[in-house]
């Protein structure tokens, strides 16, 4: 007869390593959207989304429905793979529900990994990495980043572990073959999930553009536009924009994104101070727009500030981001 600590040290082993054993189908589904939710939008709130199946980073600011819809896809598309893989590698009758609710269940260990992420400790550190790449690290900090890259990775391995768990057991599958279907079925679902994720509304990134240098006196417009929306925002005051700037950036640039943009700014770089005029490029492929960059003064650093302006002097794109001799 097995002694009650051997039959509890049994539960805990199948708990963290086959919870399918206790709950799959519908329940497991439940459980798992619930994390994976709970998961997106705590990670949203700090610009961290997913931008694959098993990628979990900070992104631009974009709307929190969006982080929430890629956590939902980096979840779906992989499940979706898995099915139709199950289904033809599979001799017994594969459900939906088990495949994808197990999945689901699978993607639990994302939310520890979000709440790392969003740490006060883990976001401080980071953001001086970001803009002091040569930053010299205390005894303590080198050991901290040590012990959170071990534990962020240990996490990872037990996820891709569940995930291939979940597979075997909603497929009924342990081959060679299941584990070749397993990781095809990843990295399709990490390249498909990221081109997904591309295609939702958002705030984008500036492109790598073919410019030259010109002159333009436009850059005393876009000096004035840019410093009312930073000082507002340093006095707490996030609006929607008027006619100053174009529609399409009206729409993209939201009271909720400057939000969001201010917090993580204000981290990286410390308080708005005011700008200093570089340069003005003219870009190749859209004639019609002239980029202003200026050297932002902050009160801990000297990012770029890249303020882009149409032919008619409307506002269509603002971005702060570390200095770099170069346009990029």
């Amino acid at each position: 007869m097995d002694a009650p600590h051997t039959r509890t040290t049994s539960a805990w082993h199948l708990w963290l390593f086959n919870p399918f054993h206790f709950l799959a189908g519908g329940q497991a589904l439940a459980w798992g959207l619930a994390c994976i939710a709970l998961t997106a939008w705590l990670g949203g709130i700090f610009d961290f989304r997913f931008t694959g199946v098993i990628s979990f980073q900070r992104t631009a600011p974009a709307p929190l429905w969006h982080a929430i819809a890629q956590g939902f896809m980096a979840w779906a598309i992989p499940s979706a793979l898995l099915y139709i893989g199950g289904r033809l590698i599979s001799r017994s009758r594969v459900r939906p529900i088990d495949v994808f609710g197990t999945q689901a269940l699978a993607r639990a260990p994302w939310l520890l990994i979000a709440l790392i992420a969003v740490s006060p400790p883990f976001r401080s550190i980071t953001a001086k990495l970001l803009t002091e790449p040569f930053l010299d690290l205390s005894a303590w900090g080198v050991a901290f980043i040590s012990l959170v890259a071990l534990v962020l990775i240990l996490l990872l391995v037990w996820t891709v572990f569940l995930m291939y768990r979940a597979f075997a057991v909603s497929c009924n599958v342990a081959s060679g073959r299941a584990i070749a279907v397993f990781i095809a079925a990843i990295a399709i679902g990490e390249i498909a999930t990221g081109a997904a994720g591309r295609l939702l509304p958002g705030t984008a990134a500036p492109q790598p553009l073919t410019s030259a240098p010109v002159q333009s006196e436009q850059h005393h417009l876009a000096a004035q536009l840019a410093t009312q929306i930073l000082q507002a925002h340093e006095q707490g005051r996030f609006e929607a924009l008027g006619p100053e700037a174009a529609e399409g950036f009206r729409k993209a640039f939201t009271a909720e994104i400057q939000r969001h943009s201010y917090q993580q700014l204000r981290q990286l770089f410390g308080t708005f101070e005011g700008l200093d005029f570089v340069e003005t490029h003219s870009i190749e492929s859209q004639p019609n727009l002239l980029i202003h960059r200026f050297r932002g003064r902050y009160s801990t650093a000297s990012p770029e500030v890249r303020v882009v302006l149409d032919q008619d002097g409307k506002l269509t794109g603002l971005w702060i981001k570390p200095w770099q001799d170069q346009m990029q």
